[in-house]
């Protein structure tokens, strides 16, 4: 969910993510970092369960070519206080699939969540997410080998408490990929940035 310069603040993916305006933002690099993405896992819920039986889909890996991505890919489902959770292996590499919804090339609105930035302000996996564009290409690998190509449709902002949860994690018209990190400006005494960055994209059926 940025012209982000920011924190690390993911976890808020659980909706308090509040997405409130596609578009472009000036943000102001913190020397300290936030964990928390606000997307909460009651209103996550609000999407259609999804039977996962075939583990040859499980996504391992997260390939973006125009901006350098090629992160493997850990499972995680959500935090205690319901909020998205993050990877946890290789925090600032990895990128963490939603494993309490489609997986990626499943119907449905699969979800990728990766830090923007790490302790210090230096770049993590989701640092250049902000420079990508409609059109561009998202590959993502499954277990089996696979690699399943997505489109970027959309690229939105928003501020923590109007993002649209259902759009995000339960869109079931289609095929859906989203990813999402933090965005806009840092937010000390709530230990968050002000806007979340999403990336909407739609897979490529040859």
């Amino acid at each position: 969910m940025h012209a982000f310069r920011l924190r690390v603040c993911l976890s808020a993916i659980i909706m308090i993510m509040a997405l409130a305006a596609c578009g472009s933002t000036t943000l102001s690099k913190v020397p300290e970092i936030g964990v928390s993405h606000s997307i909460n896992a009651n209103a996550i819920s609000t999407a259609r369960p999804v039977e996962k039986v075939d583990s040859a889909m499980d996504p391992v890996r997260l390939i973006i070519p125009t901006i350098g991505i090629n992160a493997p890919v850990e499972s995680v489902g959500t935090q205690p206080n319901a909020d998205l959770a993050t990877p946890t292996k290789n925090p600032w590499v990895d990128v963490g699939w939603y494993n309490l919804g489609p997986k990626p090339g499943e119907r449905g609105s699969a979800v990728i969540d990766g830090h923007l930035d790490r302790p210090g302000g230096f770049p993590a996996v989701f640092w250049y997410l902000r420079d990508l564009q409609v059109g561009d290409e998202v590959l993502v690998r499954s277990n089996s080998g696979k690699t399943l190509r997505f489109q970027v449709t959309r690229i939105a902002f928003y501020a923590p408490q109007d993002a649209p949860i259902q759009d995000i994690f339960g869109n079931w018209g289609g095929t859906y990929l989203n990813l999402i990190t933090c965005a806009g400006d840092w937010i000390p005494s709530q230990h968050q940035t002000n806007l979340r960055l999403v990336v909407y994209t739609s897979l490529v059926v040859k």
